[in-house]
């Protein structure tokens, strides 16, 4: 009886990553920016940030945006500037458009620290990111001293 029960339980510690996989490793100290949280981490704000890969357009994965109270935006990224708006989509997800660019780039925003990474929101759940390295961008405020991670994934 004693070696059923320890095989039990053997196999339940088995099961624990497939339950647990909403508990993204990296994503612990991670918190959803959304309604006001979201609008002041970016309105009348510039930030610095970071692209996961290089960008085409530019040859660089680094941007600055300056956005205002409004919803206007300039963007610098290398040698291109943009101009655009920013506004929040539902609560919680954060979209970009930009004059002479196409698309809407939306993310859904998670605060560590003085860092902000953007995910798109369908790599995101109810519950965090699926994969803290799924970062599409991340950025600082002016100011701030980044305690981004460095997540390559």
């Amino acid at each position: 009886m004693m070696r059923a029960l320890a095989i039990f339980c053997a196999l339940l510690m088995l099961d624990a990553p497939a339950n647990a996989q909403y508990v993204m490793k990296g994503a612990e100290d991670m918190t959803l920016l959304s309604g006001d949280a979201l609008h002041d981490a970016f309105a009348g704000k510039t930030h610095y940030g970071t692209y996961k890969e290089t960008r085409q357009e530019s040859g660089t994965n680094t941007f600055t945006e300056i956005m205002d109270e409004n919803g206007r935006t300039l963007y610098r990224e290398g040698k291109m500037k943009l101009e655009g708006y920013w506004d929040i989509l539902v609560k919680d997800i954060m979209c970009f458009e930009y004059d002479n660019f196409p698309g809407r780039h939306c993310f859904r925003m998670y605060q560590s620290g003085t860092c902000i990474y953007g995910y798109n929101p369908i790599d995101t759940t109810a519950l965090g990111p699926i994969n803290a390295n799924a970062w599409a961008v991340k950025s600082i405020r002016k100011g701030d001293v980044s305690t981004c991670d460095d997540l390559i994934g």
